[in-house]
Order: structure tokens, then sequence, then C-alpha cells
């Protein structure tokens, strides 16, 4: 299996527990600080919404920090308000516009005269 096949799943690691018998989907985040924003992909989301029962989200907190990493776990991410992310509009060159000899436009007359 691929990782782009793992990755579809919507989520990073699958846990059980044979004594209770809980299974947890695990989407994991982290955060060089001890604050900040963790994104999920739309399919996370929709992994989330669907499996409310056994998703959970793992935030690693304050990764780059002298006191060391801090855990925070929650079941049940999609209860929680989450924003869409807006993907910025792209910008396209063509790249025979790269190569062209540039054009000099002298929309005015040079200065010191007057036509």
């Amino acid at each position: 299996m691929s990782s782009s096949d793992i990755r579809s799943v919507g989520y990073d690691a699958t846990a059980f527990d044979a004594d209770s018998g809980e299974l947890r989907l695990i989407e994991v985040r982290g955060l060089a600080s001890g604050e900040g924003l963790v994104a999920l992909t739309p399919n996370e989301k929709r992994t989330a919404e669907d499996r409310r029962d056994c998703y959970w989200l793992y935030v690693v907190t304050r990764c780059k920090q002298p006191e060391g990493p801090k855990l925070m776990t929650m079941k049940n991410p999609a209860r929680f308000e989450w924003r869409e992310v807006t993907k910025v509009a792209h910008y396209y060159l063509s790249v025979d516009a790269m190569t062209r000899p540039m054009r000099v436009r002298e929309d005015e007359a040079p200065y010191g005269r007057r036509e």
C-alpha cells in the first residue's frame, strides 16, 4: 500500500483497545509552540463527521519548546466549529512571454521635447 493510499482513509493511525473494545481512528497534528491553528483536509473532516463515534484528533503542542511537547487529545473533533480555508487563486504566465524580446513603449514625449 502506498502512502497516498493510506492518506485517502482520512486519518493517520488506527488503535484498538483489547480490554475496552474501543476503536480509535486518529489524526495527528503538531505545533511548534503552545498555540496556533490546526487544519484538516476535506477528506479528514468528512471522515471525522462520518465516524464521530471513534474519530480522535491528537494535537502535539510545544514541539520546539525547551519544556518539551504536550499532547492534547479530543474525541469527535467534528463537534467543533471548523472554518473553511479558501485557496488563493493561481496566477499564470505564458512561457513565451519570458522569451520574447521586451518592447519599450513611450506613451509620452521624451524629456525636454514637446510635440
